[in-house]
């Protein structure tokens, strides 16, 4: 089954995605999946913009070595720095706290693996603004360079040079998998194992700021 293409611009609305048992999704802003979109500095990569806005994940193979820290520039242009959290090889998951929260509106991650079947949606990177693409999770499976994922994507997405990285995201704009590889970019690692501990993280360190925040105010 071939992924459906849809324009992409922003602010605009996209109603008229239809999944695989024939119901039509929720309205989705096609925008907020662009700009959660970020690209590494520097490199050929992208990677995303998860839950409380302070984290960013992308595949680990766009990072070279075990860098402490790093640069992502931001849809409009604004660049933000962060502090390496983990980078998993095995898994081609890395993990980056960003130093302030990105002004975007950052996605949730899924809790749990998409099923063969389900419909999915990509973007990749936004230079220049691509399409958005429908596509489907044809199955789940072992892949050679992902040794640490039993069930990793495989989905119908085309996506580019340079799309490592990027989110692969549900109907309800939750990430369920970052672009790996694949001779179109159509393999993707899945991250719902990774969601409990960033939302931990996230927790953490937002209570974390408030403590900062009333010690500063002499509570």
């Amino acid at each position: 089954m071939r992924a459906k293409r849809f324009s992409l611009y922003p602010g605009i609305l996209i109603g008229a995605l239809v999944v695989a048992c024939g119901a039509a999704p929720p309205e989705l802003d096609a925008r907020v999946l662009r700009e959660a979109t970020v690209l590494l500095v520097p490199g050929h990569c992208a990677g995303v913009v998860v839950e409380d806005g302070r984290h960013v994940m992308t595949a680990a193979h766009c990072v070279a070595g075990n860098p402490q820290s790093i640069e992502l520039e931001l849809h409009g242009g604004e660049r933000l720095s962060g502090t390496s959290v983990f980078i998993d090889r095995s898994r081609d998951v890395a993990l980056f706290r960003l130093d302030a929260v990105a002004p975007i509106t950052a996605l949730p991650l899924a809790p749990q693996l998409p099923q063969p079947g389900e419909g999915l949606l990509f973007a990749g990177r936004y230079d220049p603004p691509g399409e958005l693409q429908e596509v489907w999770l044809e199955r789940l499976g072992r892949c050679p360079s992902l040794p640490g994922v039993p069930q990793a994507l495989f989905t119908t997405l085309h996506g580019e040079k340079g799309d490592s990285g990027a989110p692969v995201v549900d109907r309800q704009l939750r990430v369920v998998g970052l672009v790996h590889g694949g001779a179109t970019c159509s393999i993707a690692t899945p991250t719902a194992a990774f969601a409990p501990l960033v939302q931990q993280l996230a927790a953490e360190l937002s209570s974390t700021e408030v403590a900062r925040r009333d010690l500063a105010r002499g509570r």
